[in-house]
């Protein structure tokens, strides 16, 4: 069989993502796309900080590993949202993996059919100091308008506003984790002095002061381990070992809902909440660490890390296997992952039922000191309950995925901040213990009763059944096609990637004819009409699109906007590699403009070149080479590959509106951010340009 290669995420250049951000931000109040009235810039007289394994950070919250913690442009998007804990996306040595297409179901009870990094291990520590770099000339910047940190939050002192975790996930075996790559990965993002400085000297002349800011190198000193994929407890334990040994990191244990046993796991999803077409993988439950021995395990492991003075904590919960009984995914996948509302009560069961075993087992006070982690079905409505039980981070995935993506995020700490308002508490601390008060449950620790209680109600919280997430979002019948649509870009912010993006056209029709070629001749043919209806147009990044499918899960129109919708490529090589997929890539130099694209199996290109004598418009086809008149729409030929045939000035039409819009639009892209002086110059938008293009 043929290897067919499909489209793979491609990390941008820093100088790239920075021309972008700052012109983006200085034009339009926005940041990749998200609008600044989305940032979450604090709440007056309340610090939602908190200490994580003993450092600062400015919020409980943050994005799981997964889809919004893989690229640099993610990570960032997640943290103007107010994510002060990051959970990097699950890196493993074999980095090399084929992702089935779609791999993400999230219409209402979310499906994934993905796992670990889809970039190269260096590429992934490209991404993660990247974003680390961002993060902190968004601050020095201090463009959500809260000052910059004069020193680093010391010790015992309330965490800022900008204190930040980068948390490190990895799986799945130890003779991975400690291969040669994985460790030198670790080690790059222990002490990241060496990628910084070669990301440093990228930073274009344009922001040299950047070029000298203080990027602490220390980006990671905890990792979250990933116990999936059949890891047996032996297996779990010698990684953790690894990690707090020889690493000197602490370390975090994932727990699996399988440990509540299938029993109860099938009473809960099945016959309180009503998923009865869910079918659970019987082989995660006999595989996977089981419910006492992970009581015992973490035990001797947290004595392991207090000799060496370092912290092992919990996180509750990875997401549940259950078999693919749908039609969404490829039929080669026999198990999908589920995660979003049902396993919200799956979740804070265990995570209640494993605090509770171990902490009445604790012979000594610091180990009565467990750090529990949540991620399970969190959205606005039970973020605050999570915060309260004492979980730190809540971490997020699937809310995220819905209509208004990265922008749903600051609602999770308005909604908490406006609980610890009507609790008149400033601190996190605070507001556990006043939360305790009003809950009529007996536990002497206020963050277990908290936690009791909100599993309690989730019980019984229609929120989390069937019946209330089973309905998909609702198609109005219409097809996709290249150009126009309903416009209502919801696939812009429901792509984790950030791919898909909107580009400025003119809506004015014009006319034209088809150019028949006779005789090696061309013969004015059939007059026909270029029009627009929309002066918004829908394009896709292909460097950022992993076709995941989201965006089509969302869109109210068929056929999906990854797959109908003009695919942009940010280099050459990768337009040429796709070669059995359409797709357009653009070049700039002074003086030379040019698109080629791919359509209907077909290639095209259009230069448009501009020198002291005017511009020339030169149109390439498969039936030849033909100047255009841009004015009068009358080509002349340069060279003929075809004795007959057309040239059709339509495709000329449809090429030089896309390389206007998206080179020269009013509207910041990855494509013309590559470009310094086309986005620093607001002068060359689309409005000046018009008489070059002839539009």
């Amino acid at each position: 069989m043929k290897f067919v290669p499909m489209p793979e995420l491609k990390p941008l250049p820093i100088a790239t993502l920075l021309r972008r951000l700052v012109y983006e931000f200085q034009r339009e109040h926005k940041i990749f796309d998200l609008p600044e009235a989305s940032f979450w810039k604090g709440s007056d007289g309340i610090n939602l900080g908190v200490y994580s394994h003993g450092k600062p950070a400015g919020t409980p919250f943050g994005p799981a590993a997964g889809p919004h913690t893989q690229m640099a442009q993610n990570i960032v998007l997640g943290w103007l949202g107010g994510a002060r804990i990051v959970e990097l996306k699950t890196i493993q040595v074999n980095d090399q993996l084929t992702i089935p297409r779609p791999c993400i179901d999230a219409a209402n009870v979310c499906y994934n059919v993905e796992f670990s990094q889809e970039l190269r291990l260096e590429e992934s520590l490209e991404e993660y100091v990247k974003a680390w770099m961002l993060i902190r000339i968004i601050e020095h910047a201090q463009l959500l308008g809260v000052a910059e940190r004069s020193a680093p939050t010391a010790p015992g002192m309330p965490p800022h506003f900008y204190d930040c975790i980068f948390d490190l996930s990895c799986g799945y075996n130890l003779a991975g984790i400690a291969s040669d790559r994985v460790q030198w990965f670790i080690r790059s993002l222990m002490d990241a002095r060496e990628e910084i400085e070669r990301l440093r000297a990228e930073i274009p002349a344009e922001f040299a002061e950047f070029r000298e800011l203080d990027f602490d190198p220390h980006i990671v000193s905890t990792a979250t381990l990933s116990t999936f994929h059949g890891c047996p407890p032996d297996e779990i334990e010698g990684i953790v070992e690894h990690l707090l040994r020889v690493n000197r990191l602490h370390v975090v244990i994932k727990m699996n809902p399988t440990m509540l046993g299938r029993e109860r796991v099938e009473e809960l999803l099945h016959g309180i909440m009503g998923y009865t077409d869910i079918e659970l993988n019987p082989q995660a439950f006999e595989s996977g660490l089981q419910f006492d021995e992970a009581v015992r395990l973490v035990r001797r492991l947290r004595r392991v890390g207090q000799e060496l003075g370092l912290h092992v904590g919990v996180k509750f919960s990875n997401t549940i296997e259950v078999l693919n009984n749908r039609n969404f995914f490829p039929s080669s996948e026999k198990v999908m992952y589920l995660s979003g509302p049902p396993l919200y009560p799956l979740a804070l069961e265990l995570a209640w039922k494993f605090r509770t075993a171990y902490l009445e087992s604790a012979e000594e006070q610091w180990d009565k000191e467990l750090q529990v982690s949540f991620s399970a079905g969190i959205d606005k409505y039970n973020f605050a309950d999570a915060v309260a039980a004492g979980m730190v981070p809540v971490t997020v995935c699937t809310d995220l995925l819905k209509v208004g993506g990265y922008g749903r995020a600051r609602y999770y700490l308005d909604a908490l901040a406006q609980k610890m308002q009507e609790l008149h508490c400033e601190t996190i601390e605070d507001f556990i213990a006043a939360a305790a008060q009003a809950e009529p449950v007996s536990h002497e620790d206020p963050a277990l009763r908290n936690h009791y209680a909100a599993w309690q109600r989730a019980l019984t919280d229609v929120r989390y059944s069937r019946d209330k997430n089973s309905l998909s979002p609702k198609k109005v019948g219409s097809k996709l096609w290249l150009f126009d649509c309903v416009t209502c870009d919801k696939c812009i912010p429901v792509c984790p990637n950030d791919a898909n993006f909107w580009y400025p056209v003119s809506t004015a029709p014009i006319s034209y004819h088809i150019y028949e070629i006779r005789d090696r001749k061309l013969i004015e043919g059939e007059e026909k009409v270029f029009s627009l209806k929309k002066a918004r147009q829908i394009a896709n990044f292909g460097q950022f699109c992993n076709e995941c499918g989201n965006c089509d899960t969302f869109c109210p129109e068929y056929g999906g906007p990854y797959i109908e919708k003009p695919t942009f490529f940010a280099s050459a090589e990768q337009w040429q590699q796709l070669a059995h997929y359409d797709g357009f890539y653009i070049e700039h130099t002074e003086g030379r403009d040019c698109i080629q694209g791919r359509m209907r199996d077909a290639s095209f290109s259009l230069e448009i070149m501009r020198d002291s004598t005017g511009t020339k418009h030169i149109f390439h086809s498969p039936e030849g080479d033909f100047e255009i008149d841009s004015a009068q729409l009358r080509p002349s030929i340069i060279e003929l590959r075809v004795r007959e045939g057309q040239c059709d000035i339509g495709t000329y039409l449809m090429l030089r509106t896309l390389l206007a819009g998206v080179l020269y639009g009013s509207k910041l892209n990855y494509v013309n951010s590559a470009f310094d002086d086309v986005v620093s110059d607001n002068q060359r938008f689309l409005p000046s340009v018009q008489g070059t293009y002839g539009c």
